[in-house]
């Protein structure tokens, strides 16, 4: 082997042996979802504020793993990508089943008290890799936000317990708090706690802190703000999707803003629950923001008689859209038939032990 030939191996083996270049598999698990919304209050649920949040940090290590410019390789999962309820063993064997290096969970914290405050992460265990990236996180958020630091904690939850790779589950704050609620009514807020995620899990991996594109707001991409509303108001959990990558959650007010959009003429892909998808067209221009306001009809199915209210709100999702009720299976015959017969049935018997109770009583017997 010449010197010109192993010095270039070496370079190569260097290359692939360094954090920056090894690309790590991360599972995102956003909290909670379809008919558990997690904490309420403030307007605002829970599985809508982390949702949003995890997408962005999705997009962010995305993001960076294109930008050959600094920061590190990531192949990224989630749980849950839109408003589904997704048990926690289930949450906790496709992390496994992806092999993943780490799982970060997401959360939003609610108490009856509402002066408690503040943000703390968690860890199964108080030491090893597990406990280091929650320490990160907490360093990271506390950074980003100025919260009440609560610290790093350790719980016996079931997605620390049962993952099989080092995790940490996350609190930004709490819902139910006037002054934390502002921080996770902010989309602007929200991408930064997804910058903070996303530096701490560099900085885990020795990977120096790196925000692709320079942290974005200039250069060659813009914004988009909007409202998403249909007849009735505005539509709270709509998900919008932009064909770049991005994807956020509207919360309560149906407001959402995108940032770091590439310029053009970018497409978004517009759902939500008991509505139709629609696809609308935005212009977006570098250093701008684009304003735009979306509506969105009410499917076919998706409201049942009545009119007027969230379509499918409060309906057991096993159900196969009829009245609540249904679906419990725990009753026999057709509707309406059995009430009459019984009722027609008791009043024979009334009738039949009437008539005896005054044949008892008359005189002679």
């Amino acid at each position: 082997m010449t010197t010109r030939t192993l010095a270039a191996a070496l370079v190569l083996v260097g290359a692939l042996g360094s954090p920056a270049a090894a690309q790590r598999k991360i599972v995102i698990d956003p909290g909670h979802g379809g008919q558990d919304p997690g904490g309420v209050g403030t307007g605002m649920q829970e599985k809508n504020v982390v949702l949003d949040t995890c997408q962005r940090f999705k997009a962010l290590l995305e993001a960076d793993t294109a930008d050959n410019a600094g920061g590190g390789s990531w192949a990224v999962f989630l749980t849950r990508s839109d408003d589904t309820f997704v048990e926690l063993s289930a949450r906790a064997s496709y992390a496994n089943s992806k092999g993943a290096d780490r799982f970060m969970s997401i959360h939003s914290n609610a108490f009856g008290d509402t002066s408690a405050n503040g943000t703390e992460t968690f860890s199964y265990t108080g030491t090893g890799e597990g406990a280091a990236l929650r320490n990160l996180v907490q360093d990271e958020m506390i950074k980003a936000w100025g919260l009440t630091n609560r610290g790093n904690k350790t719980a016996n939850f079931a997605v620390l317990r049962e993952t099989s790779m080092p995790a940490e589950l996350h609190e930004l704050a709490f819902i139910t708090n006037a002054s934390d609620a502002q921080k996770l009514a902010s989309t602007d807020e929200r991408q930064k706690a997804a910058e903070a995620h996303l530096k701490a899990i560099q900085r885990h991996f020795d990977i120096p802190p790196y925000i692709p594109g320079g942290g974005g707001g200039g250069g060659d991409t813009g914004r988009i703000s909007g409202l998403v509303v249909d007849d009735d108001g505005p539509i709270e959990g709509a998900t919008i999707s932009v064909d770049s990558g991005q994807s956020v959650v509207t919360p309560a007010g149906g407001t959402f803003e995108i940032t770091d959009v590439p310029t053009g003429t970018r497409g978004l892909t517009v759902s939500a629950p008991g509505h139709e998808e629609t696809v609308v067209q935005v212009e977006v221009s570098a250093g701008d923001q684009a304003d735009t306001e979306i509506h969105l009809d009410r499917s076919a199915d998706g409201g049942g008689g009545g009119g007027g209210g969230d379509a499918g709100i409060g309906q057991d999702p096993s159900a196969d859209g009829n009245d609540i009720q249904a679906g419990c299976g725990c009753q026999a015959g057709s509707p309406g038939a059995g009430p009459s017969w019984f009722s027609l049935f008791a009043l024979l018997l009334v009738a039949w032990r009437v008539r005896r109770l005054r044949r008892d009583r008359s005189p002679g017997a």
